[in-house]
């Protein structure tokens, strides 16, 4: 990727980061071959034959039950069984290493000035769900030499992920340093001061502290990362229809997705960027930039970011 200067990469669209991380998802050629018992949720690296006939289903031997790219859902195993398919070869999970930074930042039993991380461990459960393989890294201080051997530690995973980083701080200085802050901030709220970066080949996303920030980092560019890595399908998440009880009010410049409570058809926008916020969250409401803001009684589609596959 060519370097770019300071100016032109102070904010990009969220289009053009999924480009610009995307551009380094080639597929793991890395494979293992595994037992039916333990297949649900990986993808075939090769097709899956019958190995017996199934008549009720039209399937005869060495016909193809699923294609190489598939990612094999609980039903899928019970046919492959039933095909007398007993391991299958399937691609190793893309590696991710999750690395939470700041000062006073513990892992549990925070004491005076101190806070329980909870965004980078919330996002290796995502992960995980998602198809990655993960390592979630005990929290890293504010300190150049920690932060700078945290991050070459990881460098041997596909995609690094630094949570409670902003642009101008310690941590974006040390990845300057050691590869190419490709972006500063990404046109999306919450978290506008997401950031990309490649070091060694490596895409490396920098999301916000904020637990509602870094979700909306890691579904809009974590998530469809890892199913380039892992050569996986990329479903839309699931919508429903829901009447807003409040309107909404975003900036215009940006793309939003709002966090909205549902309660029998009707959803309500949630405000603040702490846990408990995400936590509340049945669904997201996606304002465009640019666009009119949905009136109060407007009728919106409300996605289900809790859909992982």
């Amino acid at each position: 990727m060519a370097g770019a200067s300071p100016t032109d990469v102070e904010e990009c669209t969220l289009e053009t980061a999924r480009r610009q991380l995307g551009s380094y998802a080639v597929p793991v050629d890395r494979t293992d071959r595994i037992p039916l018992s333990v297949a649900v949720g990986r993808v075939l690296a090769t097709d899956a034959t019958a190995n017996d006939p199934i008549p009720d289903a039209g399937i005869a031997v060495e016909d193809t039950v699923f294609e190489r790219g598939h990612q094999l859902r609980p039903a899928d195993v019970g046919l492959l069984k039933a095909a007398g398919v007993n391991e299958l070869l399937v691609r190793q999970r893309p590696q991710v290493g999750i690395v939470p930074t700041g000062d006073g930042v513990v892992e549990y039993d925070a004491g005076p000035d101190e806070r329980v991380e909870t965004a980078g461990f919330t996002l290796a459960q995502y992960a995980d769900r998602w198809g990655g393989k993960v390592t979630y890294r005990n929290a890293v201080a504010d300190d150049a030499p920690a932060l700078r051997m945290a991050v070459q530690r990881d460098l041997t995973r596909d995609i690094v992920v630094l949570t409670g980083t902003e642009p101008g701080d310690t941590l974006r200085s040390v990845v300057r340093e050691l590869g190419e802050v490709v972006a500063d901030r990404v046109a999306i709220t919450p978290g506008r001061e997401t950031g990309l970066a490649v070091v060694r080949d490596r895409p490396v996303l920098l999301l916000p502290e904020s637990p509602v920030a870094a979700r909306v980092g890691a579904v809009q560019l974590l998530r469809p990362l890892l199913k380039g890595f892992g050569d996986g399908p990329l479903p839309d998440h699931p919508t429903q229809s829901a009447t807003l009880t409040a309107g909404l009010d975003t900036d215009d410049s940006v793309r939003s997705f709002v966090p909205v409570a549902l309660d029998d058809g009707a959803a309500t926008p949630l405000s603040g960027t702490d846990l408990a916020t995400a936590t509340r969250a049945d669904g997201w409401v996606t304002v465009p930039e640019s666009a009119t803001d949905p009136a109060a009684g407007g009728t919106v589609a409300v996605a289900d970011w809790d859909y992982l596959p």
